[in-house]
């Protein structure tokens, strides 16, 4: 009886000196993501997780990116709202490191979740990972249901659609064949990612040839949505920018309005995206607001003369000789005006256009210039050659 009770009392106090077993991971279930901060060690990107199902992603020189956060089977996929791209996204047990495929982030500030969002049924924020991998295929009413849900990647394809229509029309007017002049039209049976491939490369293509039948220069790649669109697509796609407020696709309305010659509009669309936290849009936004009713483009007849400076920017100086030439760093170019702007030819092959302000100011218009305000310094610089002159009508900016 005696040794009963010894063994009683050994089991006893193994049991109860021995740690419980971790309860074992269900395999269904995804390691547990903590709300705040994550930032990415070695170039400060931050990837901010809001709730359960919501998140941002911020980085010094991009725009801010909306994020969903989905289950996919036995994991988790982050949906870029934005470009569409959706990655996986994978966490450590204690919630303290998470990867979205393209880097690491460590916890930083932790905070206290939002509560989840609720999707409609049907929306496409219902499944947005299903979504975007459609939405190549979508049509513009579904596009722009889609943006109105908050989706600013459908937002971007309506417009770029609008692009591609205003592209086939001023073709079409120009005589340009599009069977020579670009790929085959792209079809929507195609993975995602070779769809748009094909779109942008078709795209640059008509382009270029509209650009070479107006008698311009055009530089594939670096500005693929010069062509004006009608001022009622405008219209829409300004309020949607207003609206949704979307950093993306208020930069990519931005660029519409500026390249329609209404800088007012392009900097209330740029003024969204300097509130989303892209600093380099607030430093843009401000000298041309202080304008105020100056801000509004007038013709010019004549080439400027002296130095002009900006604020920043890729190019921040243009000296007008008095040659008819313009000197940008060690570059000479000569200067032309076309279609009421000033066009400098430049090294990539294309042009950089200025435009006159209403006050004297200049404001670029190209991929290199846009949106900086040029300001004639003192200086007794003598401009009497006059520059070589065209008449015809650019469809470049």
């Amino acid at each position: 009886m005696a040794a009963l009770l010894r063994m009683f009392l050994v089991v006893t106090a193994l049991l109860l000196a021995t740690p419980p077993a971790p309860a074992a991971a269900s395999a269904s279930t995804p390691a547990p993501l903590r709300c705040g901060r994550y930032v990415n060690a070695q170039n400060d990107a931050a990837l901010v997780i809001d709730s359960h199902n919501r998140g941002r992603r911020l980085a010094t020189g991009f725009d801010l990116e909306s994020l969903q956060i989905e289950r996919d089977g036995n994991g988790l996929v982050l949906v870029n709202l934005d470009d569409g791209v959706a990655t996986a996204l994978t966490a450590s047990a204690d919630g303290r490191r998470i990867n979205d495929t393209l880097q690491d982030y460590q916890l930083r500030a932790p905070a206290v979740c939002q509560p989840v969002a609720v999707n409609a049924a049907g929306s496409c924020l219902a499944d947005a990972n299903r979504c975007m991998a459609r939405l190549h295929a979508a049509t513009p009413p579904q596009l722009l249901t889609a943006c109105q849900q908050g989706v600013g990647a459908a937002c971007s394809g309506l417009l770029l659609g609008y692009v591609d229509d205003a592209l086939l029309a001023a073709a079409s007017a120009k005589g340009v064949a599009l069977a020579t002049a670009a790929p085959a039209p792209c079809t929507t049976d195609a993975e995602r990612e070779e769809v748009l491939t094909c779109r942008d490369a078709r795209r640059d293509a008509l382009a270029a040839a509209v650009a070479q039948a107006s008698g311009q220069a055009f530089a594939r790649g670096i500005d693929p949505a010069w062509v004006e669109l009608p001022a009622a697509q405008r219209d829409q796609l300004q309020q949607l920018c207003l609206q949704q407020r979307a950093g993306r696709f208020c930069t990519e309305v931005a660029e519409q309005q500026l390249n329609a010659r209404d800088p007012r509009a392009a900097v209330q669309a740029l003024q969204v995206v300097c509130d989303s936290g892209r600093d380099s849009a607030c430093e843009r936004v401000e000298p041309l607001q202080a304008l105020g009713a100056a801000l509004r483009l007038v013709d010019a007849t004549e080439p400027p003369c002296g130095l002009y400076r900006a604020d920043g920017g890729t190019i921040d100086a243009v000296v007008f000789g008095d040659d008819g030439h313009a000197t940008i760093g060690s570059q000479r170019s000569q200067v032309r005006l076309l279609d009421g702007a000033i066009h400098l030819r430049n090294d990539h092959g294309s042009d950089h256009v200025l435009r006159l302000l209403a006050n004297g100011d200049l404001l670029g218009m190209d991929a290199w210039t846009g949106y900086q305000r040029y300001q004639r310094q003192p200086g007794a610089v003598r401009c009497e050659a006059a520059p070589t002159r065209d008449t015809a009508p650019s469809a470049r900016r």
